[in-house]
């Protein structure tokens, strides 16, 4: 084991919570190492895979901002890079009245256009797609696609060139508090620093509960599906909102097209059974053919070809909002908790560094993504919780 190496700020974790707090925290002239057990984009990670959806219409004001700066922010990383890490090509959303309402209440507050559509103004759009008698939709232009793959390892490159020492593929062993300081443990060394960030992604609970720390986390699986359908990739993402404890609802659907592949589609609801210790995630057949089905009903007139189906794991909280908070209690201001992605995190990568670093430097606490805040008192949701965000 090498000796020990003094930091300001150690981050664990390196998908895109960790890696891109790691990066803003080094862009404002702070020391920071950053320690992950697989590596960033690892298929056994919550950062892996091709792409991810990109979208500014929420019923939340927070997520709204939130989402805009995230656009900024990866358009910035773009130019930096000299690669493409979006692709624009707007969202439709489907779902109750209320749903709707309520996204398009909070997009229009914000000064964006949102356009409700029929079943002629969406064939315009997307001609492919059908609505079914009497349902109504809404079309936004800031959505569409994150090239994941492209965009974590444009950040990984960032946080190196902006100085960040990484130590991956390196388990963290232990994390202990110092004084002042907190030591982190590896397999191979030992790292000190003012404060460390917990960005483990599902491995984040454990690793607490080791720093005495419980938190009501429930890592799941979840699982996507790539079409090879090339003339599906200029057309605009999908949300199907279910209605919030519909009998019988296993939560709803959405997708995106990724340019190169076709176009992804998926549940958003992930399944129990993950195991820290997996190497890999065999498809699951029975989820890949009821989500055919569901594209069957929607797009009748498109031949269905399967590129790929991976799974991956996610970490859902009883609300579905992220943890970006100080731990406080004996820990204070030496833990930074940045976990809880919801299966909706990935999207605001380069923001929510932004916000951790805000965290950290600032003070500064948004309030949705407090420690202390009701949504967290409940007990830890199932496994299977769909996205409601």
């Amino acid at each position: 084991m090498t000796t020990e190496s003094i930091f300001d700020t150690i981050v664990i974790g390196g998908g895109v919570f960790g890696m891109a707090s790691a990066f803003e925290l080094s862009r404002r002239g702070q020391r920071v190492a950053l320690v992950d057990r697989f590596g960033s984009g690892h298929d056994v990670t919550s950062s892996t895979g091709a792409s991810r959806s990109i979208r500014i219409a929420y019923d939340h004001p927070f997520y709204v901002n939130l989402a805009l700066e995230a656009i900024a922010a990866w358009h910035d990383l773009e130019a930096s890079s000299g690669h493409q890490i979006l692709h624009l090509t707007g969202q439709v959303d489907l779902g109750p009245a209320a749903k709707l309402t309520a996204l398009a209440q909070h997009v229009r507050a914000a000064g964006v256009e949102i356009d409700a559509l029929d079943g002629e103004t969406l064939r315009e759009l997307f001609p492919e797609m059908r609505l079914l008698p009497g349902e109504g939709a809404l079309f936004h232009r800031r959505a569409g696609t994150v090239l994941a793959e492209t965009g974590l390892a444009a950040l990984v490159q960032a946080a190196a060139d902006s100085g960040v020492t990484i130590h991956a593929p390196e388990a963290v062993v232990a994390v202990n508090r110092e004084g002042a300081a907190v030591r982190v443990t590896t397999e191979r060394r030992v790292l000190s620093a003012a404060r460390v960030v917990m960005a483990a992604g599902p491995w984040s609970g454990a690793l607490l509960r080791h720093m005495g720390i419980q938190l009501p986390l429930a890592p799941a699986v979840a699982q996507v599906t790539f079409l090879d359908a090339p003339d599906l990739t200029e057309r605009p993402g999908l949300a199907e909102w279910q209605a919030v404890g519909e009998a019988g609802a296993a939560g709803g659907i959405y997708g995106h097209p990724v340019p190169g592949i076709g176009y992804k589609i998926a549940f958003d609801a992930g399944q129990a059974g993950w195991d820290p210790d997996a190497t890999s995630w065999d498809p699951d057949m029975d989820e890949e053919r009821r989500l055919l089905d569901w594209f069957h009903a929607r797009f009748p007139d498109m031949p269905v070809k399967v590129a790929r189906t991976q799974r991956h794991p996610w970490t859902m909280t009883p609300d579905a909002d992220f943890i970006v908070d100080q731990a406080g209690g004996d820990w204070g201001e030496r833990l930074v908790l940045a976990c809880g992605c919801s299966g909706h995190a990935f999207k605001f990568g380069p923001a929510l560094g932004r916000l951790v670093a805000d965290l950290i430097e600032l003070h500064q606490r948004p309030e949705l993504l407090r420690l202390d805040r009701p949504g967290l008192l409940a007990p830890a949701p199932l496994a299977t919780a769909p996205i409601t965000r």
